[in-house]
């Protein structure tokens, strides 16, 4: 909570005025910030510099790149993963999450995950560093290339 309270305060000297001059009551006790990040398809999970509470809304939206799994047999994707008759080609023992395609945006927050893809909004059940990541086994990243560009804004 700390970060986010400092996060909003720098934002607020920033923009040069109080921003809850005008709030309602209401907003006055719910904070929001926002943050842009690279995440590399050849690294495992990657903390994304948010720390979230239990009942955050966080959400999370592609904004550009690609990557690939394999960039000699298989074609650079966004975060939405490849299509299904394209992922039934690739050898399945290396998915993290196994019930979502691969190449898809996934992540988590200690041990809850979460499929992201080009977009999701989580109501995160713990506390703890957003991580984020490809759909892709540590094992099996060495063939891995590209890296997809990400909004984050957080809500508490």
């Amino acid at each position: 909570m700390r970060s986010k309270l400092a996060t909003l305060f720098l934002a607020t000297l920033a923009a040069g005025s109080c921003v809850l001059a005008g709030a309602s009551p209401a907003s006055a006790t719910e904070s929001q910030y926002g943050k842009s990040k690279w995440i590399s398809a050849e690294s495992g999970w990657q903390n994304a510099g948010v720390y979230v509470e239990p009942g955050d809304l966080v959400q999370i939206h592609y904004v550009s790149g690609r990557w690939t799994v394999d960039h000699r047999e298989f074609p650079y994707v966004s975060s939405r993963g490849y299509p299904w008759d394209i992922d039934s080609e690739i050898y399945q023992g290396c998915k993290v999450l196994s019930q979502y395609p691969y190449g898809t945006l996934i992540a988590k927050v200690n041990g809850d995950h979460y499929r992201i893809g080009t977009g999701a909004s989580i109501r995160t059940r713990q506390e703890g560093f957003l991580q984020l990541r490809i759909n892709d086994a540590d094992g099996c990243l060495r063939d891995n290339d590209g890296a997809v560009r990400v909004t984050i804004t957080v809500t508490d």
